[in-house]
C-alpha cells in the first residue's frame, strides 16, 4: 500500500475515533449531570420509597459513566497505537531508504574503482608500447 494511501487510511480511522470519543464525552457529561441531579434529590431527603430507586439509578449511572470512561480510554489507546504503528512504519521505511542509499554509494565506489583500474591498465599498456 502506498504511504499516502496508508496515511489517509490512518487519518480516516483517527477521525472516526475522535467522533466516537466526542460522543462518549458528551454521554459522560450527560450521565454526570443526571448523577448529580439524583444525588441532589437524594440529599434533599426524598421519601424513603423513592430513595432505593434513586440509589439504583445512581448506581446504574455510575456504572454507565465508568463504562463510557473505559471506552474513551480504549479509544485513546487505540489512537496512540495507530500513531505508534505509523511512526514505526515511517522509521522502518526511512531505515530501508538509508540502506538503499548506502548500497548505491557502495556500488558507485566499486564502479569507479573498476573504471580507475581499467584506465590505469590501459595507460600501462600504452606506456609499454612506446
Amino acid at each position: 500500500m502506498p504511504e499516502s494511501q496508508a496515511v489517509r487510511l490512518l487519518e480516516g480511522r483517527l477521525a472516526e475515533q475522535e467522533v466516537e470519543l466526542a460522543r462518549l464525552r458528551t454521554e459522560v457529561r450527560t450521565l454526570r449531570a443526571e448523577q448529580q441531579r439524583v444525588r441532589a434529590s437524594h440529599d434533599a431527603g426524598e421519601s424513603s420509597s423513592a430513595q432505593p430507586a434513586g440509589g439504583d439509578l445512581a448506581v446504574r449511572l455510575q456504572e454507565a459513566l465508568d463504562r463510557a470512561q473505559v471506552e474513551a480510554l480504549r479509544l485513546d489507546l487505540s489512537r496512540m497505537e495507530g500513531h505508534m504503528t505509523a511512526f514505526r512504519d515511517n522509521a522502518r521505511d526511512a531505515e530501508a531508504e538509508k540502506i538503499r542509499a548506502i548500497e548505491a554509494r557502495v556500488q558507485a565506489v566499486a564502479d569507479l574503482e573498476f573504471l580507475k583500474n581499467r584506465v590505469l591498465k590501459k595507460h600501462r599498456e600504452q606506456q609499454r608500447q612506446t
